[in-house]
């Protein structure tokens, strides 16, 4: 190996730098961003009862009859000292008042508000949710979608425990294992981002389908205004808004996962990718400089691994093999960092897709950020 390093032309010595130095940023930005959620797993402290706060769960409900009756049973059976179940049924022309009614005979800590069908009131999905946040009694609110379930009894303590009077906010995972593969590697990608970012003290979004916040931040900020409510997902902007590096934690614990029975489709998926975009505008400190820094490095690497193949494969076989090492050790790094990220967030499948899909990101990424 060393006779050969010793014959190297300056051309290839400065094309190993290069590369060198990619590979470099991307481990560090592994270690500095990816790494967290699996190790702010290990931060859940240990609450008694009476240390945990009272908290309100609000679901928006339009025509989710089938949903809502999967759905609430386990919310309405938590392990949890104090908390209500607020559903907000939103112009629903099926069933759910029908069956929301004979909930609410069997379980009195369910709460149901609903909106007038006139449009005249408006259609935006912010303002269901803002009723059902101020129809809450408790100062603690989480957030579910009505396509979400979760698999836990202890749910709601699971994302409750993050939170105290410094941590105001606690960030969930949610999983989409009806959505087609490439939309979930998509899907999983970003959560690992943002919650990373989060962890980091750097948040700038969030899921609505997973989230728990102070109400008060609400009031404070003005509920949803003008802005917010022009977009799908409220929820995701006025988490970027409200946010900072001090009231912000995040729960990886398997019993906090929300899983979503919706299959995204291409146009839910470019309206998610729109929202992002709109999130990183609206956070103080946007993450769109290291979005962008980490993303072009990623596809700087792989190009020059390819180029070096390209240029070197019959000159130099040993580059070769040498640049080859280092593409190896980089997807077995990734594998490594996806495998423990998907069991701590108890995220199945997409194995190899996520390997691939490794490749595809940085593409799939810049548009995100330009478009």
């Amino acid at each position: 190996m060393s006779d050969f390093l010793s014959v190297c032309t300056p051309f290839q010595w400065s094309f190993i730098l290069l590369v060198f130095i990619l590979f470099l940023f991307l481990w560090v930005y592994r270690m500095v961003v990816y790494l967290q959620p699996i190790r702010a797993k290990n931060l859940a402290p240990k609450r008694a009862d009476d240390t945990l706060p009272s908290v309100s769960v609000v679901l928006c409900a339009t025509n989710e009859y089938k949903e809502l009756r999967r759905t609430l049973p386990i919310l309405l059976q938590q392990e949890y000292p104090c908390y209500e179940v607020v559903v907000v049924n939103d112009r629903s022309l099926d069933n759910s008042e029908i069956l929301l009614s004979v909930l609410q005979e069997q379980y009195p800590h369910l709460q149901v508000r609903t909106t007038s069908t006139d449009d005249r009131f408006g259609r935006s999905p912010s303002i269901a949710l803002g009723m059902g946040i101020r129809a809450a009694k408790y100062d603690v609110i989480l957030c579910i979608e009505a396509d979400c379930h979760v698999k836990d009894t202890q749910w709601i303590r699971s994302m409750a425990l993050f939170y105290n009077q410094e941590k105001e906010i606690v960030l969930g995972h949610t999983t989409y294992q009806k959505s087609p593969m490439w939309k979930r590697c998509d899907l999983f990608m970003h959560a690992l981002h943002y919650m990373g970012r989060a962890a980091n003290g750097r948040p700038y979004t969030g899921v609505g389908s997973n989230v728990l916040f102070k109400k008060s931040l609400f009031y404070d900020h003005n509920g949803f205004n003008v802005r917010l409510t022009r977009v799908h997902a409220p929820l995701r902007v006025f988490i970027a808004a409200v946010s900072n590096k001090r009231n912000c934690a995040i729960c990886t614990l398997p019993s906090g996962v929300t899983h979503s029975r919706l299959k995204i489709n291409c146009r839910l998926w470019k309206l998610h990718r729109r929202i992002t975009k709109r999130s990183i505008s609206m956070s103080p400190k946007g993450p769109k400089v290291p979005m962008l820094a980490e993303t072009t490095v990623r596809l700087l690497f792989y190009l020059s691994i390819g180029l070096a193949f390209f240029l070197f494969f019959h000159s130099s076989p040993q580059l070769c093999i040498f640049f080859g090492s280092m593409l190896v050790i980089r997807q077995i790094s990734v594998l490594t960092l996806y495998l423990r990220v998907k069991k701590k967030l108890n995220d199945r499948g997409m194995t190899l897709a996520l390997l691939f899909w490794d490749f595809i990101f940085p593409v799939v990424n810049l548009r995100r950020i330009f478009r």
